[in-house]
């Protein structure tokens, strides 16, 4: 996958916990209109955080040097305790955030303008991660999206070692490995059309970055 013309020293900042999620994100807004070959300001640096803890570390050194920061988290099994962990690190900043996430994704505006955006992945509700996110995105009565399901167990109950918290993402990449192109990365996979860029979980997502760094 090629690499957009990016540059750290872009003034805003969208973190998140790992390549898949930086390249999911590039591609889906790439495919809702996004330039990111465009010097423009608008679109952020990027940051690969390299795990959950990674991106909760690196929030305080962001808020205190950029005028737009995003965030991208799992909310995994506890979307209430990822929210309060989010608030804490935001404490002091001069952002006041509601006691749960905004369902279309948090934008936060302090009084000198300055800008916080969370994204707790999938909806900002429910818990899970990326790849429940994105088996939102998968084309409507796709019938190789139910069989990923039974074959994903029936692996599971042949001895398939994956832990009963990764289900979801062995699921999906059973399923990338039937497309045309077998075993694309996430990213590629939206860029190929394999899964549905228009889907309603994935406007509100690029609406929400349009929000937050717009």
């Amino acid at each position: 996958m090629t690499a957009p013309a990016m540059k750290p020293d872009r003034p805003h900042r969208l973190i998140v916990e790992g390549r898949d999620d930086k390249w999911s994100i590039i591609q889906l807004t790439a495919r809702h209109g996004w330039d990111w070959e465009s010097p423009s300001p608008h679109y952020p640096w990027i940051e690969d955080a390299k795990g959950d803890t990674g991106v909760l570390e690196s929030l305080p050194v962001a808020l205190r040097s950029y005028r737009r920061v995003g965030i991208v988290l799992d909310a995994d099994i506890a979307p209430g305790n990822r929210w309060q962990s989010v608030c804490d690190r935001v404490a002091g900043f001069g952002f006041t955030l509601d006691s749960r996430p905004d369902p279309d994704g948090t934008v936060a505006e302090a009084a000198d303008g300055r800008r916080l955006g969370v994204w707790l992945m999938p909806d900002n509700q429910s818990p899970g991660k990326l790849e429940d996110f994105l088996a939102v995105l998968v084309p409507a009565g796709d019938p190789c999206w139910s069989w990923s399901e039974e074959s994903t167990e029936r692996a599971r109950q042949l001895g398939a070692k994956f832990p009963p918290s990764d289900f979801i993402k062995a699921r999906i990449h059973a399923w990338l490995a039937w497309q045309k192109e077998p075993g694309l990365p996430f990213g590629t996979a939206i860029q190929s059309a394999a899964f549905a860029h228009d889907a309603q979980a994935a406007r509100q997502f690029v609406a929400w970055m349009d929000r937050l760094f717009a």
